[in-house]
């Protein structure tokens, strides 16, 4: 990644390599070990992660 990179996503590594990051105009910068299948995931996991810190419910509960 060079310096001064700007990404509205960014998805890293357990080691902080990046994996891809996507900017604000929607153009990507893929990682050196860029792989889409581990990208997908890593991507909805986060959004899962994501997803449960903002609920404002917990789970196992009724609506």
């Amino acid at each position: 990644m060079n310096e001064g990179d700007e990404f509205a996503i960014a998805l890293h590594a357990d080691d902080g390599t990046l994996i891809v990051g996507i900017r604000p105009d929607g153009s990507i910068q893929q990682g050196p070990n860029y792989r889409p299948d581990e990208a997908a995931r890593e991507f909805w996991d986060a959004v899962t992660r994501a997803a449960h810190s903002a609920a404002p419910w917990t789970e196992g509960t009724d609506g």
